[in-house]
Parts: C-alpha cells; structure tokens; sequence
C-alpha cells in the first residue's frame, strides 16, 4: 500500500505540475496578447499624423478713430473780440485757410481790404503770418491755438495772438486778442 499512497502523491503531484505549468502557459499567452495589444496602440499612435495646428484666424487690425480735423485746417475766417482801427481801417480778422489772408474794413463805408500773408507758418500748434497790404502797411500776426482739434462752437476762442500793424505813415499798432473761428468765410 505504500506504493499506491506514493503513486497516487505522484500522480497528485503531476496533475499540479501541469497544472501550474497550464497556468503559466496561459499566463504567458495573455499577457503576450496584451503586449501585442500595447506594442500595436503604440504603434499606430505613433505612426497616426498628427494634426496641423488650428489655423488662426488673422488678428484683426485695431480700426483707428478716425482723425479729427485740426483747427489749423479749417477753412474759415478768426474773429477777435473787440475790433481796433488803424487810420480809416478797422482790423476784421484772418483766415488760414484756403489761403492766409488778413481783412480790415472801411469804418465809413464798410469796404473791405484784404492783404494776402506772403509769409504764413502755421503748425497744429502756432501760427505766424505776416501780410503786406499798401493801404494798411505791414500785418504780423504771431499766436498759438487753443485747441489743436476744430471746433464747431462759434462762441469758443481758439487762437490767443499779438496782431501788429505797421501803418504806411509809419504808426506801429498791437494788441493781444483772443479770436472765434466762424466757417466759410473769407
């Protein structure tokens, strides 16, 4: 009996070797299955294009307020506050644009004279003129703007100038004014 004890410890003993050697082979199997399956995914991840980056739209230019015209660029005719007179001419005002001109009217007969300014700078910031008339003599007019964009208030002074007049009969006038813009006129 002790033979057949041992038999079957034996027989027992090989029915768990290929037991376990079964497991192993399956073990084996399945995680080369899973290695395949990985190596694969890898693989086709790595094989797979990548896509093009988004196409991004163009950044949109920032659209620039428009320019606001400058009061140097107006068409118009400068006003001052109050009118002084050289000889019979009383000093009406000047214009810059569309060509710079100073304007004295006849106290008796409200005639105008107008002297064209051979000699005009004018910057967004200062003007200097200087005009020839034979009647008035010589006209400079040296000032600033007070604003630099034009206006539309006819009430507003927006040039602070010296006006000197050297009269033909050699009597020098100057005042300091302040002057409104009125358009159109010249």
């Amino acid at each position: 009996m002790s033979w057949s004890t041992s038999t079957s410890i034996t027989t027992s003993g090989s029915s768990a070797c290929e037991l376990k050697l079964m497991f192993r082979k399956i073990l084996l199997v399945v995680l080369a299955v899973i290695g395949l399956a990985v190596l694969a995914l890898a693989v086709l991840v790595l094989l797979t294009p990548t896509p093009p980056p988004p196409v991004q739209p163009p950044p949109q230019t920032a659209k620039e307020r428009p320019k606001q015209a400058l009061q140097a660029d107006a068409e118009g005719q400068y006003v001052p506050g109050y009118h002084f007179t050289v000889g019979p001419l009383r000093f009406n005002g000047f214009s810059l644009r569309p060509e710079a001109l100073v304007s004295f009217a006849q106290t008796g007969s409200g005639a105008e004279e107008v002297a064209g300014c051979l000699q005009a700078t004018i910057t967004a910031v200062s003007i200097r003129l200087r005009c020839e008339s034979p009647e008035v003599g010589v006209v400079t007019i040296e000032g600033r703007f007070l604003t630099r964009v034009a206006t539309t208030r006819l009430d507003t002074p927006v040039v602070s100038a010296v006006v000197t007049v050297r009269a033909p009969s050699g009597e020098v006038y100057s005042a300091r004014d302040s002057f409104v813009w009125q358009p159109g006129r010249e």
